[in-house]
């Protein structure tokens, strides 16, 4: 397991983020913003941990439906530590850096990492269209908003046409099976393409997305029961549109964690829709402390506490 690149990536990170509190921070007049967290009703703190927990909860459901699918000798446990650990990888890029858990269930069952990376790919797919369907609920709030969501949602649905047109794939696996080099590759690819194929079939689309939309949708709920926890005068329909778009303008920027952009977009459409600039960055820091930072809190727990006992119980029988 790349432990030495995991490291340097997770700091890095950590101070990148550290660095945008500050921005943020200043951005929103320290002062005001601190008033603002500080007027922050928090005993609504322990539903917005549950509304993050529900979310990976339904998240790992999807993860555990794929890997049933793909038949992978993990048990229920086994599963949910994997998952639970794979949270430490919100933070990479895309979060393709989620690919970890592939490299877990290799330290666990020896199964071939490109037989089980092609989840990471169908999780963030899913992820991505739930994200646009609950964005494309408020998207009549901004003017043209509709067009990107519709854009992004149609390149969305053509990855998965052409990754079903079986013909086309195979005869670009065969074709890349001659080239001087990348015939090395051509076996893991062609496993990689087996996976993904079946992963990302249409009958398994309706329950994945479904669930992609609800979990995701807790998220959003969090930022709501924030609205009301700041005195913001904005709906649960703003919330849902806010929080989906902001997320997906961070997952599709590639960077870590969407750090950056994300914050920036949420906070920038709060304040078009009237929020002061302090209160909306009260509510920018808050929801990514109780989404993106928790995730983190919670995997790195379960790949320093967990994965390593299991893994000793595992080799042991």
């Amino acid at each position: 397991m790349p432990t030495q690149p995991l490291r340097f990536g997770l700091v890095a990170t950590l101070v990148l983020g550290f660095i945008l509190v500050l921005i943020l921070l200043a951005l929103g007049d320290l002062r005001r913003t601190g008033e603002a967290l500080a007027a922050f009703q928090w005993s609504l703190l322990p539903l917005l941990l549950s509304a993050s927990l529900i979310n990976y909860a339904l998240r790992w459901l999807k993860w555990e439906y794929y890997c049933r699918l793909l038949k992978l000798p993990l048990t229920p446990a086994e599963s949910a530590i994997v998952f639970t650990s794979g949270l430490l990888m919100a933070v990479s890029p895309g979060k393709v850096g989620e690919v970890l858990k592939s490299f877990l269930i290799r330290e666990l069952r020896g199964t071939e990492v490109s037989r089980t990376a092609p989840i990471v790919m169908a999780e963030r797919l899913t992820d991505v269209i739930g994200l646009v369907l609950l964005a494309s609920l408020g998207a009549s709030l901004l003017p043209y908003g509709w067009l990107v969501l519709l854009a992004t949602l149609g390149t969305v649905v053509l990855c998965v046409v052409v990754v079903q047109f079986r013909p086309l794939a195979v005869a670009f696996l065969r074709w890349l099976e001659g080239l001087p080099l990348a015939w090395r590759f051509a076996q893991s690819l062609t496993l990689f393409y087996e996976s993904g194929a079946q992963l990302l079939a249409w009958q398994t689309f309706a329950p994945t997305v479904t669930l992609s939309v609800a979990s995701w949708f807790f998220e959003c709920l969090a930022l709501y029961w924030i609205f009301l926890g700041l005195g913001l005068p904005f709906s649960l329909l703003v919330a849902t549109f806010t929080h989906a778009f902001a997320s997906l303008a961070g997952a599709l920027s590639m960077l870590p964690g969407g750090l950056g952009v994300t914050e920036g977009s949420l906070t920038g459409l709060l304040v078009t829709f009237g929020a002061p600039r302090a209160p909306a960055v009260a509510a920018t820091l808050l929801i990514r402390a109780t989404t993106l930072w928790f995730a983190l809190l919670l995997g790195g727990l379960s790949l320093a506490l967990l994965y390593p006992r299991l893994l000793t119980r595992r080799r042991a029988a």
